[in-house]
């Protein structure tokens, strides 16, 4: 089980270099590459994106730490807007085959928020020969919609464990597999929590991402620093037998100064390394 965490927080220290060295450093063993904004547009929607994507997988073979998973852009589509949903499926398809390139595992291509789970799996058979070819799996993850209303999250692609199945029960096992986010599937509102999506998604479980919140909003933050009971979480982790990794998605690298990321880096690590160890137990 390697402990990993997103790099899209780590722009500060400003090279891929520095960031994968930094994370080596703190006691990662892994990273997400995150293709949102910045790393997408240098290094996966360039004309030589074979050998950029390359390089960094060279680089961090070379200091011994590896890409365990990946995000796609997002948003995946947007409902009734064709001409984005166009646009998008390429970008897609290219994230996951630099994905393949620096040997991630999941690759996370998140579900439209507002299709259903058949019109979401019409989607994903866009992505399903290219993830093959790419030697990657498809990683689906539970979003969440919000009601401005009430003051709270609601409905969306795979935000209850009972939809979040029923998305993937229609897609082939061997490519696409269940990416759960702990934080989402404990936002009020949602009418589930991050036990009942465990137990629900059991064997098609191969990804998390772990972050804390207040239970109500979606707040990344560092485990055991707002309000969710990750002892609960580790629990049924163990007794489904979870065996994939354990991948941080917190904001705090981004709010201290760059002279702290180092140390916020070795103490989300110890986190990390803190959930692995109880898994493993």
């Amino acid at each position: 089980m390697l402990i990993s965490t997103e790099i899209g927080t780590f722009q500060g220290l400003g090279s891929i270099e520095k960031t994968l060295d930094t994370l080596k450093e703190a006691g990662f063993t892994a990273y997400d590459f995150s293709m949102f904004d910045v790393y997408f547009e240098s290094v996966a929607n360039v004309d030589d994106y074979k050998e950029k994507a390359q390089a960094i997988r060279d680089y961090a073979d070379s200091i011994g730490i590896v890409c365990n998973q990946s995000h796609a852009p997002f948003p995946t589509a947007r409902k009734g807007d064709e001409a984005y949903n166009k646009a998008m499926l390429p970008k897609i398809r290219r994230a996951i085959e630099v994905s393949g390139i620096l040997g991630a595992k999941v690759c996370v291509v998140h579900p439209c928020n507002d299709y259903t789970a058949t019109e979401n799996a019409e989607l994903y058979k866009n992505f399903e020969s290219c993830a093959r070819e790419a030697g990657v799996k498809i990683g689906v993850e539970n979003m969440w919609n919000w009601n401005g209303e009430e003051n709270h999250a609601k409905t969306a692609a795979c935000s209850r464990h009972d939809d979040f199945k029923a998305h993937l029960d229609l897609l082939p096992k061997d490519v696409f597999v269940a990416c759960l986010d702990i934080g989402h599937a404990e936002m009020a509102g949602l009418d589930t929590n991050a036990v009942k999506m465990v137990e629900t998604l059991a064997e098609s479980l191969e990804a998390i991402h772990l972050h804390d919140n207040n239970c109500w909003h979606d707040n990344h933050a560092v485990p055991y620093t707002y309000n969710i009971d990750f002892a609960k979480v580790i629990d049924a982790l163990k007794r489904v037998g979870y065996k994939g990794d354990i991948t941080l998605e917190t904001n705090l690298a981004k709010k201290v100064p760059v002279a702290l990321i180092p140390a916020t880096a070795k103490y989300m690590a110890e986190i990390a390394n803190y959930f692995k160890n109880e898994i493993e137990k």
